[in-house]
């Protein structure tokens, strides 16, 4: 606890990353997390690199999964007016990963469950050359112009981000919490850690502590596996000083959220 309010109070300070107290959180992360399976960028609120461990390098694209999802809201809500619409999920037959579905949700209900037939719905009511320009602000190179439906909800290999810039726009995401879809997609990735996919975040740090959300993504290094989990959490969600990105080979998001709950733990957030 100790190491986690000095490491809270040098960020506070505007220290960067060489610090010693960005150092001693890179040695904490190396020493209890250092199976080659596990990959992490650790960042302040200001989006400077406190620790870093991503074999291909954070500012080399990858394919993040369901990570994009908030972001294809963001576009839509941008086309229309901050509006959503409310979608049945039937499951497999509607294209979901949740074979019996997630039956009625709302933008808030789908970013929790991360429903694959609701953000289909959006993605389908995008206009793609106004999407790149909303995508642009955040710095994001969104997908290739021409790309199916599904490569919006960050299926395929079509739509890549560099680890560091979806980092960063997350963080900036957090920073418009008062704006409207912001703050649905925002209280989204809360209920996400809750009850959702990360839910193990919610487990670890009690329910209301953190902004999270997941994604499994075509695994794109070797060995091959059938996918990577990825997670992203904003901590804490009262004032988020910390993002943590986190990519597990091998599993999917939801259990990649454990690892990313003990590497939290073990900077020292308590519940």
């Amino acid at each position: 606890m100790r190491f986690f309010l000095f490491l809270l109070l040098f960020i506070a300070c505007g220290t960067a990353h060489s610090t010693p107290f960005a150092m001693a959180a890179q040695a904490a992360l190396d020493r209890e997390f250092a199976a080659p399976a596990i990959s992490y960028l650790l960042l302040d609120s200001e989006g400077r690199v406190l620790a870093q461990r991503w074999p291909e390098g954070v500012e080399t694209p990858v394919s993040p999964g369901s990570l994009l999802k908030p972001w294809l809201a963001l576009a839509y809500g941008e086309q229309h007016g901050d509006s959503f619409p409310s979608v049945y999920c039937q499951g497999t037959s509607s294209h979901c990963w949740l074979p019996r579905g997630h039956g009625q949700l709302e933008l808030q209900q789908a970013i929790a469950a991360s429903c694959n037939t609701y953000f289909l719905q959006l993605a389908n009511g995008l206009d793609r050359s106004r999407a790149r320009e909303t995508l642009a602000r955040y710095n994001l190179q969104g997908p290739i112009f021409n790309s199916a439906d599904s490569s919006l909800i960050g299926l395929g290999d079509a739509w890549k981000e560099s680890p560091l810039a979806l980092a960063r726009a997350y963080l900036m995401l957090a920073g418009e919490h008062n704006q409207p879809t912001p703050a649905l997609l925002l209280r989204g990735m809360r209920d996400s850690a809750a009850h959702g996919t990360a839910k193990a975040l919610g487990e670890a740090l009690g329910e209301n502590a953190v902004f999270a959300k997941t994604g499994t993504a075509t695994c794109s290094h070797h060995p091959r596996a059938p996918g990577d989990g990825f997670t992203l959490a904003l901590y804490p969600a009262a004032q988020p000083r910390l993002l943590l990105l986190v990519r597990v080979h091998g599993v999917n998001g939801a259990a990649s959220s454990v690892t990313a709950a003990a590497m939290l733990r073990a900077l020292g957030a308590t519940p």
